[in-house]
């Protein structure tokens, strides 16, 4: 995660609310035309509201989910003042599947979150994701290309292309660095709604400028 000295805890977006840092959470919406009542997994929750990728699709979009997060001070902080389970846990060593199996995880689900420190964790984390059982029609994806280099941004490419997620958003900068990618399912979005998007390079904000389907 890129830490800002002065960020903001809402930011509004074309008229849209995002306490995302990047404003993920927008993409994840639009992707989805707003949906109401929505799944995700989060691999590295960080702070349970500021720069969260989820707080905003919990609190006024009802979605349901799971957070991970290592550190336990941000784990009690998180269970505070969220309502969905947050666990205390390593995220590179997670029975993910036993734990979707056992608690019932639709086969699609709608959002997954994946930004730990450094990039080569995330990629670990997302190694374990079972991700030939399940599906995500959304993926934000933290590479830190700007201060790991190009090499796990590369093998994260290839992983998830492997498994046919469609790359929309290619080295999404925050303040000027390369930090991440976003991805969708094509057989879960439709190529006209992620069409409007796909970029490379662009400041966050950027991204959403002039796009007919944010409510």
């Amino acid at each position: 995660m890129i830490h800002e000295k002065d960020a903001e805890s809402l930011r509004i977006i074309e008229g849209c609310p995002s306490y995302s840092q990047a404003h993920q959470d927008l993409f994840v919406r639009a992707m989805l035309d707003f949906k109401t009542g929505g799944s995700y997994v989060e691999i590295g929750a960080s702070e349970p509201k500021q720069s969260n990728n989820t707080f905003i699709l919990e609190r006024d979009f009802k979605w349901s989910g799971i957070s991970f997060e290592i550190n336990p001070l941000l784990v009690e902080a998180f269970r505070a003042v969220r309502l969905n389970p947050c666990l205390a846990t390593d995220a590179t060593t997670f029975d993910y599947l036993n734990y979707f199996t056992e608690n019932n995880f639709p086969k699609q689900i709608d959002y997954l979150s994946l930004d730990i420190d450094p990039a080569e964790i995330t990629y670990q984390a997302l190694k374990r994701i079972p991700l030939s059982d399940y599906r995500f029609s959304v993926i934000t994806y933290e590479h830190d290309r700007y201060s790991s280099g190009a090499d796990c941004m590369k093998k994260s490419r290839d992983y998830l292309e492997g498994f046919g997620y469609v790359r929309v958003v290619s080295n999404v900068l925050c303040c000027g660095r390369d930090f991440e990618d976003w991805y969708v399912d094509p057989s879960a979005v439709d190529a006209k709604v992620y069409g409007q998007y796909i970029s490379e390079g662009i400041e966050c904000a950027d991204i959403f400028k002039n796009k007919g389907n944010l409510k």
